[in-house]
């Protein structure tokens, strides 16, 4: 059976026996990994998890995002269709987030939603304009199962930055994805008054797919 070297970006080299044809989905797998969090990195390029094991060549494998909570493995993240429009609507607004329905549908036909889903049912969205991430949300039964942390993901293999801003009280979630987190100016206005207690604080959060593979260094031996 042949096998294959993998360095895990700030982690280590990993050996991996394979099947021969085996994809580099099927080395994902191996490493306990999903496409939602990873990508195959062959030569430093990029490569999708349909292409079969080049065995010969140098493999490295980069965490799209640093922690999170565990994916479910039964999720599976794939673009919106518009069939998907009133299911993310739902999500979205079950999550107490602004998002126009006709800017959402608009979206969708863009390519720019994903969605989350389990046995065939949405059970997260993400909506992005461009770099820009408007609106992530999970039903509720499903949150702390790593659906965000899944659609996150897909999103930065897809841009390769991501910049969003958001209320302080979801913080820990942007942080425990390593986005690198500022304070913007308060929003607080006549029109759009602070809640109770809130100052109008908001934080923005930017993630960069080649600041990852760059910055992140392999583990020391004598770790």
């Amino acid at each position: 059976m042949p096998t294959v070297r993998a360095e895990v970006v700030g982690e280590g080299v990993e050996t991996v026996d394979l099947d021969a044809g085996a994809t580099y989905g099927n080395l994902l797998t191996a490493l306990d990994l999903s496409p939602h969090e990873a990508a195959v990195l062959v030569d430093d390029d990029p490569v999708p998890e349909d292409r079969p094991v080049d065995f010969e060549r140098e493999v490295r494998v980069l965490r799209l995002v640093k922690g999170g909570a565990p994916t479910d493995d039964r999720v599976t993240v794939r673009p919106a269709s518009n069939d998907d429009h009133l299911a993310v609507m739902r999500v979205v607004d079950g999550a107490v987030l602004e998002a126009d329905a006709a800017t959402v549908r608009d979206r969708i036909g863009r390519g720019a939603v994903l969605v989350a889903t389990v046995e065939g049912r949405v059970v997260g969205a993400l909506v992005r304009d461009g770099d820009r991430v408007t609106a992530v949300a999970t039903r509720r039964r499903w949150r702390d199962r790593g659906v965000g942390t899944a659609l996150v993901s897909a999103a930065l293999a897809e841009r390769g930055r991501l910049v969003v801003e958001f209320d302080p009280d979801v913080r820990p979630f942007y942080e425990s994805l390593g986005f690198d987190i500022e304070r913007v100016e308060p929003h607080a206005t006549e029109d759009r008054p602070a809640a109770d207690g809130d100052d109008g604080t908001r934080l923005r959060g930017r993630l960069n797919y080649e600041s990852r593979r760059d910055t992140a260094t392999p583990t020391s031996s004598a770790q």
